[in-house]
Parts: C-alpha cells; structure tokens; sequence
C-alpha cells in the first residue's frame, strides 16, 4: 500500500483561481440544497403582501429553471376579504382561479382562467374589468421574485458569506473541495 501526504487549506490560505473555484463549488452546493419549501414559503409572503390578505384556499405553483413555460401560477378560490388590494368588480365575492389547458404542462401567469361570482354564487362577467390582468400582473411579478430569491441564495456573496464563516472546511490547493475518503488522514507534526 502506497501512504500519500495531501496537504490541506482552509478557505482563507486560498488564493487567486483556487478561491474563485471553492466560491464556484460552493455556490453550485447552495443551488443544490436550495429547498422548494423554503421558496414557496417566500413566494407565499410575497403574494400575502401584494393581495392584502391571506387567502386559505389558494395553491401556489412554480417551475423556475429558466425554461420555457416557467414561471409562478396560483390556482383555487379567492375571496375578496382576502385580497383587499385588488380592483374587485361591484358585486363580486369571489374568484376562482382555473387551471386552463396551458396549466396541464406549465406554470406562468397564462396557466389558469378567471371564473368571478357574486355571494350567490351566480357569474359575474369579467369583462371591462382589471382584476384578471392584476392577478395575471401579480404572477408575473412573482416570477421575477422567485428568481431573484434563488440568485441571492446562491450568490457569489452568499457564498462568500458562509466560506468566510466555515473555519472546518478543507481544500486542495486547486481549490477543490470533495476530498476522496481514505486518502486524507491527519498527521501530527
């Protein structure tokens, strides 16, 4: 068996490229352990804050990977005591956010169709009125939220953050941060 001496560096004794690849490697890991839990629950404040309200009856869904056909979308029943800060038509109690045929394979605001009712639950015509292309605004908005919540996580400074914080962690003088088992073992000088 061959006994190989590997010498380690903190994040701090870095220099020059081996820096820039640990902050490279680290923000890959950040996107990997970015949680959609953690995303929704942003998603979910930041749509609270824009209607006013807390709609109980309102599902939130997502796909921002940059592909065509992401984007946020909301689907369910919305009242309007839980969104005070739309232009409700006269009449109107609630609205009902229907996935349309779009919403069977995307998540962007054009994914669910506006169906408003009055407290007698009788339709209420949508036309003439702006509470469809808010919502739709609404969505949109969300969408750029989303996006600009996962690129602060997973930022450069983000991660130069948490390296910066990390006084355990170990590299290879190339900045390279996965050790292989077995290889590395300590050794007393």
């Amino acid at each position: 068996m061959k006994h190989y001496t590997v010498k380690r560096y903190t994040f701090q004794e870095l220099e020059g490229a081996a820096r820039d690849k640990a902050i490279e490697g680290y923000q890959l890991s950040l996107n990997e352990v970015l949680d959609s839990n953690e995303i929704e629950e942003y998603l979910r404040n930041k749509l609270e804050e824009k209607l006013g309200g807390s709609p109980e009856d309102i599902t939130l869904s997502f796909s921002l990977n940059y592909l065509q056909g992401d984007g946020v979308t909301i689907y369910g029943r919305l009242y309007i005591e839980e969104a005070e800060n739309l232009t409700w038509p006269d009449g109107s109690a609630y609205a009902d956010l229907v996935k349309n045929s779009w919403g069977h394979h995307y998540s962007h605001w054009n994914t669910f169709n506006v169906e408003l009712s009055d407290a007698e639950q009788e339709p209420i015509s949508l036309a003439g009125t702006v509470l469809e292309q808010q919502l739709r605004d609404i969505c949109r908005e969300l969408e750029r939220d989303g996006y600009k919540f996962i690129e602060n996580s997973t930022s450069r400074e983000a991660a130069l953050e948490a390296l910066n914080d990390n006084d355990d962690a170990v590299y290879l003088i190339d900045g390279t941060f996965n050790i292989p088992r077995g290889i590395v073992s300590e050794v007393s000088a």
